[in-house]
């Protein structure tokens, strides 16, 4: 069997095409990582802000303190007679009363009873002092001719003593019966209304048991507690605004009085807040007051604008270059969406408000003047 020769090996073109591809890829790579900073480049920042120059603002003060409206004073009506049962009640709780008026009546037949004796007996005894003083008035005239001798006289003299004293004492038997008589109609000491009714018909008062309570003159207060540190700025006149939950809209008020003292327990002030007659407050509810301090400037910033960063809170002050700087900034208080300024910032430092929550230390960005 013949043997064929082997093919001759041809020459390989692989080491030079691989040696091209990877020129090829590392020109194209290079390419690519230089055309993401020209477009950069041609297309500018990559976030845009509106921002808004710091002015002064007038700013009014207030201290808000929360608490109870309760009767600026309150009166504890009570019984001054002492077994007698309860024929009549005039009036509810809530009505409104005025000075003097009848708020119940308890039974006084005995009373009466007693009284009528007792104007009989004041009967029969200025009668008997008016015969004593006539009997005496004889013997002072037979005296100087003899005809009564000096015992006599002195006789009649003590007998009209005696019924002038008895007298006396039935007049303050009766008197006393009266004013008894007098406490069977209890009336209300001032105009007001009334917060509570104790006494029910039928019921056998005691003395000094409670029958009503009555708000004086209808007036409440908010009794509203107020830290230490700012109870001292205060001063009775000053005017607040009392809120509560069902009452539709802020009531007027003003600073009546301040407590003489502040709990040391729980360092808190205790301030009276006048409130108007038919405020549409009751007594119990709970409320809030704003104390006015009056208006002094101070800067303001949107809400919107204060960013935390670290545990920071701050805003981001934007220089001429459109460059953000973080600011730390120390607040105050925080009306209608905006923040008040107390440390951090100028006058006149332009600051990111829109889109500040997405900014760092040191971007670039574009700006669009925000509408004040």
């Amino acid at each position: 069997m013949a043997h064929h020769p082997p093919f001759p090996a041809l020459p390989s073109r692989r080491g030079p095409v691989l040696r091209l591809g990877l020129v090829l890829a590392l020109v194209l790579g290079l390419a690519a990582c230089d055309r993401p900073e020209a477009a950069q480049g041609a297309r500018g920042p990559a976030l845009t802000v509106t921002v808004l120059p710091v002015t002064p603002t007038a700013l009014t003060r207030q201290i808000i303190a929360s608490g109870t409206v309760l009767p600026w004073e309150e009166i504890v009506v009570a019984a001054e007679a002492q077994g007698l049962a309860i024929t009549e009640v005039a009036v509810e709780e809530g009505e409104r009363v005025s000075a003097g008026q009848i708020l119940l009546r308890l039974n006084d037949a005995v009373l009466k009873a007693q009284s009528a004796q007792q104007e009989a007996s004041l009967t029969s005894a200025r009668a008997l002092l008016a015969e004593a003083r006539a009997n005496l008035a004889r013997a002072q005239d037979l005296q100087p001719r003899g005809t009564v001798s000096r015992q006599s006289l002195d006789e009649r003299i003590a007998a009209e003593r005696t019924a002038a004293a008895q007298v006396l004492a039935a007049e303050a038997a009766l008197a006393e019966t009266r004013a008894r008589l007098d406490q069977t109609v209890v009336k209300a000491p001032a105009a007001g209304i009334i917060g509570r009714r104790s006494a029910n018909l039928g019921q056998v008062v005691s003395t000094g048991g409670e029958l009503f309570r009555l708000i004086r003159d209808g007036r409440l207060e908010l009794k509203a507690e107020v830290p230490e540190a700012t109870f001292a700025g205060l001063t009775p006149g000053l005017a607040a605004t009392v809120t509560a939950e069902g009452i539709g809209r802020p009531v007027a008020a003003t600073l009546r009085s301040l407590s003489p003292t502040v709990d040391s327990r729980t360092r808190l002030g205790i301030a009276h807040l006048a409130l108007p007659a038919d405020s549409g407050f009751r007594p119990g509810m709970f409320a809030t007051g704003a104390i006015d301090l009056g208006t002094v400037e101070a800067l303001m910033v949107p809400a919107a604008a204060i960013v935390w960063r670290d545990g920071i809170e701050g805003v981001f002050v934007l220089d001429a270059a459109g460059t953000a700087h973080f600011t730390p900034v120390v607040t105050g208080s925080r009306p209608k969406g905006e923040v008040e300024i107390r440390e951090g910032l100028k006058p006149g430092d332009r600051i990111a408000v829109q889109g500040a929550g997405f900014l760092e230390e040191g971007d670039k960005v574009g700006t669009v003047e925000a509408r004040s």
